[in-house]
C-alpha cells in the first residue's frame, strides 16, 4: 500500500468514528467538512451558512459539520476523501489538491490579477470548465468559488522588494507559488496552514505566504517581522459536493441548495476587500484594526518595480511551469485557460 493511500485509509478509519453515516429517511444529511476555524470566512460566514442550512431548506437537508482543524486534517486529500464519501460536502484548497490534478489551480496562478474585480472576472470565465472537470475526473459537484483576502508576504527580519527573497526558505502552498519564489532564488517549503507558526518560529522558513488577515489571526505577527503587501495570489477556495450524493437528492432540494450556496458565495467576495485591509492594519498598526489588538510588523509596500519583477516571473516560471504540468495531465488545458482566465486577465500561454 501506497504512503498517499495508507494515509487515506487512516484518515477514513479515524473519521468513521467521529462522523456517523447518514441514514436514509425523507430528511437528507451531509457530512461536511469546513475550512479553518480560526479563520474570519470560515468561522462568522461558512460554519453559521452551514448550521442554519436545515432551516433554509425547510428541514429537507440536516449537516453534521467538522472543521479542517478539528478533525487534524490537511487538506491535501480532498478529492479523494469527496469520492470515498466520508463527506458529503468538502471546502477544497486548489493549491492543496493540484497535484491530484494541475487544471484546478488554473483559477488562482499566482502574479496573475492582484485586483480582486479582476480575479472575480477570471473565476466566472472558469467556472464552467472548472465544474465539468471537477464532474469528469472526481465526480463531484462544483458548488462554490470563492477568495480568501489577498495573500501576500510574512516574513522574519527585513523584506524590501520581490529581490530580498534570495536564499530564503518560504512557505508555499502550490506547486504555482513554488516556482514564483523559486524563480526569485528561495526555496518553497509547502507546509500546511497549520504548522507554519511553529516552523516560522523554529527558523525552519524565512517568510510564508497567507491571506492578509489569516496571518493575523493564526499570530504570525508573532513570529515574523515584514508584511510585504504585494498581492500574490487570493487563495481562491470551492465547495464541492460528492455527485453520487448530489445526484440522489430530489431535484427541488438541488435547486433550493445551489440556491443558498450562491448565497454563501456572494457574501465571501463581499468580505474579501475589506479582510483584505483589515489584515494590513492588524498586522502592522497602520489603520484601525477591528478583529483585535494591532501587531506591530514593519509595512512594506510594493511599487511599480516589484510589479514588473512580478510580472516577469509570471511570465518565465508561473504560466509555464503550470501549462507543461496541466497538459500532460489533460491535453486541452492551456487552449481552455487562455480563453478563460487568460483572457480575464490579458495572458496567454504560447
Amino acid at each position: 500500500m501506497t504512503l498517499s493511500r495508507f494515509k487515506l485509509a487512516l484518515g477514513a478509519t479515524v473519521l468513521s468514528t467521529l462522523l456517523v453515516p447518514a441514514a436514509a429517511s425523507a430528511q437528507t444529511t451531509a457530512n461536511v467538512l469546513g475550512g479553518f476555524s480560526n479563520q474570519y470566512q470560515n468561522a462568522e460566514i461558512e460554519k453559521p451558512f452551514f448550521e442554519g442550512l436545515e432551516e433554509a431548506t425547510d428541514g429537507t437537508v440536516s449537516v453534521r459539520f467538522r472543521s479542517i482543524d478539528e478533525l487534524g486534517l490537511k487538506g491535501y486529500d480532498g478529492f479523494r476523501q469527496l469520492q470515498s464519501g466520508v463527506f458529503q460536502i468538502m471546502e477544497i484548497s486548489p493549491g492543496y489538491v493540484s497535484g491530484d490534478d494541475p487544471f484546478v489551480m488554473g483559477l488562482d496562478l499566482p502574479g496573475i490579477m492582484p485586483e480582486l474585480a479582476t480575479n472575480r472576472a477570471a473565476i466566472d470565465a472558469y467556472r464552467a470548465p472548472l465544474a465539468e472537470r471537477v464532474r469528469e475526473k472526481f465526480g463531484g459537484e462544483l458548488l462554490t468559488i470563492w477568495p480568501y483576502p489577498a495573500s501576500m508576504l510574512f516574513c522574519r527580519g527585513e523584506l524590501n522588494s520581490l529581490s530580498d527573497l534570495e536564499g530564503k526558505k518560504v512557505r508555499v502552498f502550490s506547486p504555482a507559488l513554488n516556482d514564483l519564489v523559486t524563480y526569485f532564488g528561495a526555496s518553497g517549503v509547502t507546509l500546511p496552514f497549520s504548522e507554519v507558526y511553529p516552523s516560522l518560529q523554529r527558523g525552519v522558513v524565512d517568510c510564508a505566504i497567507a491571506a492578509s488577515l489569516s496571518g493575523y489571526e493564526a499570530k504570525w505577527h508573532e513570529v515574523t517581522d515584514t508584511l510585504f503587501t504585494l498581492p500574490l495570489t487570493w487563495a481562491n477556495q470551492l465547495h464541492v459536493a460528492n455527485g453520487d450524493f448530489w445526484d440522489e437528492l430530489p431535484e427541488d432540494d438541488r435547486a433550493a441548495l445551489a440556491a443558498e450556496f450562491a448565497k454563501m458565495e456572494d457574501k465571501m467576495w463581499s468580505v474579501a476587500e475589506d479582510a483584505t485591509a483589515q489584515g494590513i492594519a492588524c498586522n502592522t498598526g497602520e489603520g484601525e484594526c477591528t478583529f483585535g489588538e494591532a501587531a506591530d510588523m514593519k509595512l512594506v509596500e510594493y511599487g511599480p518595480e516589484d510589479e514588473e519583477k512580478l510580472n516577469e516571473a509570471v511570465n518565465a516560471a508561473v504560466l509555464p511551469g503550470w501549462a507543461e504540468d496541466c497538459d500532460a495531465a489533460f491535453g486541452e488545458c492551456t487552449s481552455i485557460w487562455n480563453e478563460t482566465v487568460g483572457a480575464a486577465t490579458g495572458y496567454t500561454i504560447e
